[in-house]
């Protein structure tokens, strides 16, 4: 089969998402900063909070709708900026977990979340870690012991709105893509 963006292989297709990944301008919106302060953070997709600002007559700025059938919801300000990762983000899932839809990417650079649980999470997520770094691993806490697991190049399926979870310490530049569905009821990666 033949791919215009990857080539099939999972390491090699890690590495060009790196690649797509690494230069990109970061907007980490005040509740995230708020919860690190460090490092940066991003949703690229949809969301269902479109209030931007309001304008000097007191009217409501709100975010572009997100194309049908999500036409409820609104783009993320990286969707906005970065309209071809779509694609990319879309053929990147179909290779590497085609059972798995998705409707965002949670996108993080350096940044160290502290435990918690995801709020508005429907199911599993997929965690996929990238860049040069050592450590990282993800701590998925469960009553039956909590697991460690690596995150470099690996994907991990769970579910974070039951598990509380957060990363060990890294050293070196650290990437964390989680692909998920936001609370959105209609139906993902179509």
């Amino acid at each position: 089969m033949t791919y215009k963006y990857f080539s099939g292989d999972w390491l090699s297709d890690c590495l060009i998402l790196e690649s797509y990944i690494q230069d990109l301008k970061f907007w980490t919106g005040t509740k995230r900063k708020k919860l690190c302060g460090i490092g940066e953070s991003m949703l690229y997709g949809i969301t269902y909070c479109g209030y931007l600002k309001t304008d000097k007559d007191g009217n409501k700025i709100l975010k572009p709708r997100a194309p049908p059938p999500h036409g409820n919801y609104f783009l993320t300000k990286a969707r906005q900026e970065y309209p071809e990762l779509e694609l990319i983000f879309k053929e990147f899932g179909l290779i590497h977990f085609p059972e798995f839809p998705f409707l965002n990417i949670q996108i993080n650079k350096n940044y160290p979340v502290p435990r918690h649980k995801d709020k508005l999470n429907v199911g599993d997520s997929i965690l996929l870690g990238l860049g040069d770094y050592e450590g990282g691993e993800l701590i998925i806490e469960s009553p039956g012991g909590d697991r460690i697991l690596p995150t470099r190049y690996r994907k991990i399926k769970f579910n974070g709105f039951h598990h509380f979870h957060y990363p060990k310490p890294w050293i070196g530049e650290r990437f964390v893509l989680i692909f998920f569905n936001g609370g959105l009821k209609q139906q993902a990666n179509q």
